[in-house]
């Protein structure tokens, strides 16, 4: 699969990065959005043939916040 990638300039010195083809390759679909310190992985998964007698379709979302630190913290933060 090829990776795209487009950078968008926003005009006050900020830039957002749109990236496709690089992750979640077994997914139907992904894309990388990143502004700054920020990114965000969406994917999308969907069946080939519609199921009989469905007449909606089923969302769901998993949303799963990750964050990194650079500084150690002191060993009594995690205690119960």
């Amino acid at each position: 699969m090829n990776i795209i990638k487009k950078v968008i300039d926003l005009g006050d010195g900020r830039t957002i990065e749109i990236e496709t083809g690089k992750l979640a390759k077994q997914a139907d679909g992904s894309v990388v959005i990143k502004m700054g310190d920020t990114m965000l992985l969406a994917t999308v998964v969907s069946s080939k043939e519609a199921k009989e007698g469905v007449d909606f379709l089923p969302l769901s979302v998993d949303y799963r916040e990750k964050i990194c630190c650079y500084r150690p913290y002191p060993r009594w933060i995690f205690t119960p």
